[in-house]
């Protein structure tokens, strides 16, 4: 009987030890499968601030590209205004000329026809006047068309 007993006591024992590492190494395969998940959210958090700085190192690109360009923009606008204080202050002194002639010509217009006539392309006119070519366009076009006028009426 005691020998009975001493065999309980050991398989209870042996029992309790094979609990105790299977709880041990369950809670190391938890504690595994918990640092794999931690891992790899911390290498997806990883991979999309990577992202994110790409992003932002772009957008910090473009809008140095963009203040680049709105310089150039106001330091045309600046040359624009420069121009027409100019004309504005030269424009009573011309005042007396343009009732002398039939039509009115400012500098600028009396440069571009200069330009043109000197072989000059539209294009390269506006580049050189820092105007748009439109402008360039509508002063030539209305040259051409004036002395068309000019023309006809000399052959009536």
């Amino acid at each position: 009987m005691f020998a009975q007993i001493g065999i309980d006591i050991v398989i209870i024992v042996v029992f309790l030890m094979v609990a105790r590492r299977f709880r041990y190494s369950s809670r190391r395969e938890l504690s595994e499968k918990t640092i794999k998940t931690f891992e790899s959210l911390f290498a997806d958090a990883d991979k999309t601030a990577e992202q994110f700085k790409k992003q932002l190192e772009e957008k910090h690109r473009l809008i140095r590209t963009v203040n680049e360009q709105l310089d150039k923009r106001i330091s045309s606008l600046h040359t624009l205004l420069q121009r027409a204080d100019a004309l504005l202050s030269s424009q009573a002194h011309q005042e007396g000329e343009a009732q002398e002639t039939p039509f009115y010509l400012h500098s600028q217009e009396k440069l571009i026809i200069e330009l043109a006539d000197g072989g000059y392309h539209a294009e390269e006119i506006a580049k050189r006047l820092s105007i748009p070519k439109g402008e360039v366009k509508l002063v030539l076009d209305l040259k051409k068309k004036l002395s068309e006028i000019g023309r006809k009426e000399g052959a009536l």
